[in-house]
């Protein structure tokens, strides 16, 4: 019987209870390497999974890049050209317009020539923007005060077109090394493309906060207007890509070659009837 000493040359001490309890330990190391295997697996899993997304991102970072470089050598023969030919053009319509006596018609063709002839001279501008690389010059700026200069530029439109503007601005952000200009430029460029989707109404947001841990400053330009289709957001930055009737496509290509000059990135959310978000995030020193 069990519980009995056996003398058959092995004994069996345990009893049924005992044999139970072994049973039951082994069966709760087995479950708790079960949760260890578990575990590791899942954190294995999620560290494939950053890096994948870490992966694509720098790849899509590298795709726009070598998109930028392609078509900033293009831009370039193409602006020393345009410049060249508009400017001799210029300068010929309008000697022509000073020539007609005031309240004669075809002073009205001189200055619609004019017009366009100011409108190629200001894509020109941009494609030279563009394609000339820029020489940052890095000094400590109040991030708000540019935001405000930028706002400013643009006070008189949102009147017009009914736009709230709402600045969610962080507490004691600290100063940050930047190129002044270069930064209004962005902020210029992102606050025009939000306007452009609210023409008849709608809130901008200009959201900063801080991430002293990591020792850059994040800004949020938030609108509600048409929105981007999926279709669209992947393209948005390259050169030419625009989604206005007489837009050159290169604002937002320049505003990423910026950022970027910056040491930051630039990162996009959008939904079709809902609004947008550009999100810059920037290192609070170029030393570090």
């Amino acid at each position: 019987m069990i519980g009995e000493k056996l003398e058959t040359g092995n004994q069996i001490p345990e009893t049924k209870d005992e044999l139970k309890e072994k049973l039951e330990e082994k069966s709760e190391g087995k479950d708790k390497k079960m949760r260890v295997v578990k575990q590791e697996t899942r954190d294995l899993l999620t560290e494939l999974d950053d890096a994948y997304q870490l992966l694509r991102k720098t790849q899509e970072e590298l795709i726009i890049k070598e998109k930028l470089s392609i078509a900033g050598g293009l831009a370039a023969g193409v602006a020393h050209e345009l410049r060249n030919s508009l400017n001799i053009i210029g300068i010929s319509v309008q000697y022509l317009h000073e020539k007609f006596n005031p309240g004669d018609e075809r002073r009205e063709f001189t200055k619609a020539i004019m017009n366009k002839v100011e409108k190629l001279n200001s894509v020109t501008t941009d494609l030279i923007h563009f394609a000339r690389p820029h020489n940052p010059l890095f000094k400590k700026s109040d991030i708000h005060k540019i935001l405000d200069r930028a706002l400013n530029l643009v006070k008189f439109k949102c009147i017009v077109q009914k736009v709230r503007v709402v600045r969610d601005y962080a507490a004691n952000l600290p100063s940050i090394e930047i190129d002044n200009e270069l930064i209004e430029q962005v902020a210029l460029n992102l606050i025009d493309n939000a306007l452009w989707a609210m023409p008849e109404r709608g809130k901008l947001i200009i959201a900063t906060r801080t991430f002293p841990e990591n020792n850059f400053i994040e800004i949020r330009f938030i609108d509600t207007g048409c929105g981007i289709s999926r279709k669209d957001i992947s393209r948005i930055f390259d050169p030419f890509f625009t989604q206005r009737e007489n837009g050159t496509g290169l604002g937002l290509s320049i505003v990423h070659r910026i950022v970027e000059e910056h040491k930051g990135s630039i990162e996009v959310e959008s939904e079709l009837e809902k609004g947008t978000t550009f999100k810059i995030r920037l290192p609070a020193s170029q030393k570090e």
